[in-house]
């Protein structure tokens, strides 16, 4: 995309951006002015065609009616690459490529750090994939491109600006859990009754029926003891625990592991974003990420974020909140490319 495509795009949105300032003074807006009116597509043709032909569409229903998310075509030859959490469980997936439709779709990857899966079709002719940018960093307020709703045959554009510098987004803190179920109180300690599978507990060695009598130094009768104890402690730290078993005292260094996930509690501005309609299953948790505020939802993730050029600046992977939505940087999208690929 050149120079004079660039130029006219900022025109003509600075152009909507009057006159939608004039149809406000006046209480009136017209549908076609409106953000997924006519002249907003139109402002961004360019970069819509782009979508067009590099980003998928997926079905989940086995009929090709039902869309699930999109896509981003990453290779000639049939790769595409989409977030894994909106496909799990599904055994029968379809996609279209333009107004191509490909009924035999594979799950070849998955890496869950990043919640994406590589999807394999085979193309009767070369497919045209996204152009990477080799900028490591996005300035704030720089304009966003992603794929809106779809027609069958024609993609539509979202617009938005980049919100934040690129950033970790970590995982809500559950805190932390030693991995055992408690038997009765016994005087001199707690029984331990059962062992979780992969827990810290097992991993360090205790057993069902030790009795746990301190840890990190402290003494612990009661079951309000342990819990009291591991609130201030990390997933990573070590402790100390001291034990009966056979009768005889022992001692473990036991790697504390963050509690599980449960299901996310939605905020009011969660509910009035849509909830669980709108929102992403996983929206947390990313190494790195681009922030920016386009108005997409959980469906709408999975394909590319362009810049003005029409150059790939990142994936989409979640709608996070009422305001905000999360894409992996393009440094990042490359090396997944490279790997998931191999």
């Amino acid at each position: 995309m050149n120079k004079i495509h660039i130029y006219r795009s900022i025109s003509a949105a600075v152009l909507l951006s009057l006159t939608i300032t004039t149809a406000y003074a006046q209480n009136v807006l017209p549908g076609n002015l409106r953000i997924n009116g006519k002249s907003v597509w139109e402002a961004f043709e360019p970069q819509r065609q782009v979508l067009q032909t590099s980003s998928a569409v997926i079905y989940t229903d086995g009929r090709s009616r039902v869309m699930k998310i999109y896509g981003t075509v990453v290779s000639e030859d049939g790769y595409i690459l989409t977030k894994a959490s909106e496909i799990e469980g599904v055994s029968e997936l379809t996609m279209r490529i333009d107004d191509e439709l490909y009924s035999e779709v594979k799950v070849i990857a998955k890496d869950d750090q990043w919640d994406v899966a590589m999807l394999k079709i085979e193309p009767a002719q070369p497919l045209i994939p996204i152009t990477l940018s080799q900028l490591d960093e996005v300035k704030q307020g720089s304009w966003v491109i992603s794929n809106g709703s779809t027609t069958r045959a024609r993609r539509r554009v979202k617009i938005g600006i980049v919100s934040a510098n690129a950033r970790q987004i970590s995982p809500p803190d559950t805190g932390v859990m030693l991995g055992v179920i408690l038997s009765e109180v016994e005087k001199n300690g707690l029984k331990i009754k059962e062992v979780t599978p992969q827990s810290s507990a097992e991993k360090s060695g205790l057993v069902e029926k030790d009795i746990i009598q301190s840890i990190a130094g402290q003494k612990v009768t009661t079951r309000k003891d342990l819990l009291k104890l591991l609130k201030d402690k990390k997933a990573g730290d070590k402790v100390i625990v001291e034990f009966l078993r056979d009768g005889k005292n022992k001692k473990l260094s036991v790697e504390l592991m963050a509690r599980p996930q449960t299901p996310e509690r939605m905020t009011r501005n969660d509910y009035m974003s849509g909830g669980l309609l709108a929102l992403s299953k996983r929206r947390y948790d990313f190494p790195r990420v681009l922030h920016h505020d386009t108005p997409l939802s959980k469906d709408r993730i999975g394909g590319p974020l362009l810049n003005l050029d029409g150059v790939c600046i990142g994936m989409n992977i979640a709608r996070a909140s009422r305001a905000a939505s999360f894409a992996i940087p393009a440094r990042e999208l490359n090396d997944l490319i490279t790997q998931m690929k191999q």
